[in-house]
């Protein structure tokens, strides 16, 4: 499972202050399965929940949000083009500790393809660097 990875990276590069202390963020994959295609040779999707908790966050929540939804229009477009995807595979709460201070959680409903390549899995490439550079 590779997305995970990429989005601990792409909170970290989208948020400076995560930068400086990213033991505040942490990223759960949960409630998976695999799902065979039933194609020959050997292929599945990795279907689970990416749990991201921000712990005492002091910034801005719609910086936050805007980032974990600029990562899903790359990696995971689908979930934000249906209406049942939007209205339910993108879920959160927040903890609010202070006035300045949150835990904010993130639930995220995930794919990932993986084919057989010979003796090795291949997963499908990651999106560019610069997400915005496809639109």
């Amino acid at each position: 499972m590779n997305k995970p990875g990429r989005l601990r990276e792409a909170l970290i590069r989208g948020l400076p202050d995560l930068a400086l202390d990213p033991q505040k963020l942490l990223i759960f994959a949960e409630r998976g399965t695999l799902v065979a295609t039933g194609e020959p040779g050997e292929s599945w999707e990795y279907a689970y929940q990416i749990t991201v908790i921000v712990q005492d966050f002091a910034g801005d929540m719609d910086t936050l949000a805007a980032t974990v939804l600029r990562w899903l229009a790359a990696e995971q477009p689908e979930l934000l083009l249906s209406a049942e995807s939007r209205r339910n595979g993108v879920r959160f709460e927040a903890e609010l500790m202070s006035t300045e201070l949150a835990d904010v959680q993130f639930q995220l409903d995930i794919t990932e393809q993986v084919i057989r390549h010979g003796d090795g899995f291949a997963h499908p490439a990651p999106p560019p660097a610069d997400p915005t550079a496809m639109w």
